[in-house]
């Protein structure tokens, strides 16, 4: 198997695969999509009660235009920027799950209305650089005399267990495709340039009297060029054993760490199964 990057980029990556089955592409785009850890609020503790602001002298109430269910889930959508080398799973810290510096970050939200609660609001205690990635998302608006004061905790989890873990998005995989040409009787030349206008990343063109194509790899096997020829002169064929694998990311991992993360546990998976294997008697 050979793998050569065709794009990559801090959070999207495009792979091409070849010598590789269907399969064996699918279990990479799968384990990406579910198996691949981050960080993400899983616990929100909301003040209960009036909330005083000390500067002004002024009472506010604990209260916001959403249910405080609607609030935590919008916590925990938020990406959080994660080394997997600095954080673990709580099940699987020093600390056995009580809690440490490995294995969980706090954050804390205090804002009084009339405002919109942003995700530069959302506070790690402690180290700066865990800070929200995309600190303009809005969380919640809050009116005249209405706050929102609460302390949220991250922990490391995958998108088997929730959505809000799950780092690369978009994960798409897809034959390379051939373009194959060949002349039909009956088909003219009118009909071979209209062929050529109808391809969308315009791959196909017309040289003295005959269709060709160029930069292949462009193509997209949208079948535009094949519904346009009637007389089958044109057809496109996918390949075997070449993949296109495209992923973008939320930013809480590099698609480079992503893709890394994601053949490593698929090789360590795969050697568990074969040893499963080997001791059956």
């Amino acid at each position: 198997m050979t793998v050569r990057i065709e794009e990559l980029t801090p959070k999207a990556s495009k792979l091409e695969i070849e010598g590789a089955s269907a399969s064996q592409v699918n279990a990479l785009r799968r384990t990406l999509l579910a198996d691949v850890p981050k960080l993400a609020i899983e616990d929100v503790e909301f003040h209960l009660g009036p909330i005083r602001d000390e500067t002004s002298g002024k009472d506010y109430d604990s209260s916001t235009s959403m249910f405080d269910e609607g609030v935590a889930l919008r916590l925990g959508l938020l990406p959080i920027p994660t080394d997997l080398s600095q954080f673990r799973r709580k099940s699987e810290c020093t600390c056995e799950g009580a809690g440490c510096v490995h294995c969980q970050v706090m954050y804390s939200v205090d804002r009084k209305g009339p405002c919109t609660v942003y995700a530069k609001d959302v506070v790690p205690l402690g180290d700066a650089s865990l800070a929200i990635l995309e600190p303009d998302v809005p969380i919640v608006r809050l009116g005249a005399r209405q706050a929102l004061l609460a302390y949220a905790t991250a922990v490391v989890g995958t998108a088997r267990e929730h959505s809000k873990w799950q780092v690369a998005h978009g994960v798409g995989m897809y034959p390379r495709p051939h373009v194959r040409i060949a002349r039909k009787e009956g088909c003219t030349e009118a009909c071979l340039k209209r062929t050529a206008a109808s391809c969308p990343v315009n791959i196909l063109e017309m040289a003295g009297g005959k269709l060709t194509v160029h930069d292949e790899e462009k193509c997209i096997d949208c079948g535009a060029c094949e519904k346009t020829c009637e007389h089958g002169s044109i057809r496109i064929e996918p390949d075997a054993e070449k993949f296109f694998l495209r992923f973008e990311t939320d930013g809480s991992l590099s698609a480079r760490e992503a893709l890394r993360f994601a053949l490593k546990d698929l090789k360590r998976r795969f050697e568990a199964l074969r040893e499963g294997i080997q001791s059956i008697p």
